[in-house]
């Protein structure tokens, strides 16, 4: 446990999980009420809006490390982090458009898009946990899994302000998501090729 605590890049991927899993969670909790207060639905309409949110995760959690997987066999180890910038990035754009959508059909569809890249990026990240030191994996993976609940309780703390509205909230978030995203960029799989490769 202290092996994996003493690696930098551990906690590069604890705070990326907590601004994918995290960001999920907090959408799950404000979801149905967002589309109740903001776009004026029904508690049917709105849970049902909601539902699409967690649909995804059906396949797109799947969809963000297969594509990793691919361009892992392609282009090597890195290109996982690249794919994972990139899932991160879209995820902060994503909600900052929505943040600023009140027409409810294209609010929809972004908020699908939104469910698609936050949910890849979740799978992205789990696809670099296993390269980071397999000798203390068990280690890697609680630390990079807690973030995602700490990512959670951090960001529900902009939904309780009574500063800012909730499309502000989320507009920070987006904000937020864009920029832990060059995180990935600090991360090197490169350095455990030889310990990773002993253990297979």
């Amino acid at each position: 446990f202290f092996e994996a605590c003493k690696d930098s890049r551990v906690w590069g991927l604890f705070i990326i999980y907590g601004s994918c899993f995290g960001v999920e969670l907090t959408i799950n909790n404000i979801a149905v009420l967002y589309f109740m207060d903001y776009f004026h639905l029904s508690l049917k309409t709105a849970g049902m809006v909601a539902g699409l949110y967690g649909i995804m995760n059906l396949f797109s959690r799947f969809l963000g490390g297969y594509i990793s997987d691919k361009l892992d066999l392609k282009f090597g180890h890195q290109s996982r982090l690249y794919w994972l910038f990139s899932t991160l990035f879209a995820e902060g754009i994503l909600l900052i458009i929505f943040s600023q959508l009140t027409a409810l059909p294209m609010a929809v569809l972004m908020f699908i898009f939104f469910a698609l890249c936050v949910q890849m990026s979740t799978g992205a990240t789990f696809s670099v946990v296993p390269l980071i030191n397999r000798k203390v994996m068990g280690s890697v993976v609680g630390i990079v899994g807690a973030g995602g609940n700490v990512g959670a309780v951090v960001a529900g703390f902009l939904f309780k302000s009574t500063i800012i509205n909730w499309p502000t909230a989320l507009l920070i978030l987006g904000v937020i998501v864009m920029l832990i995203s060059f995180v990935a960029f600090t991360i090197s799989l490169e350095q455990d090729k030889a310990i990773n490769a002993k253990l297979d």
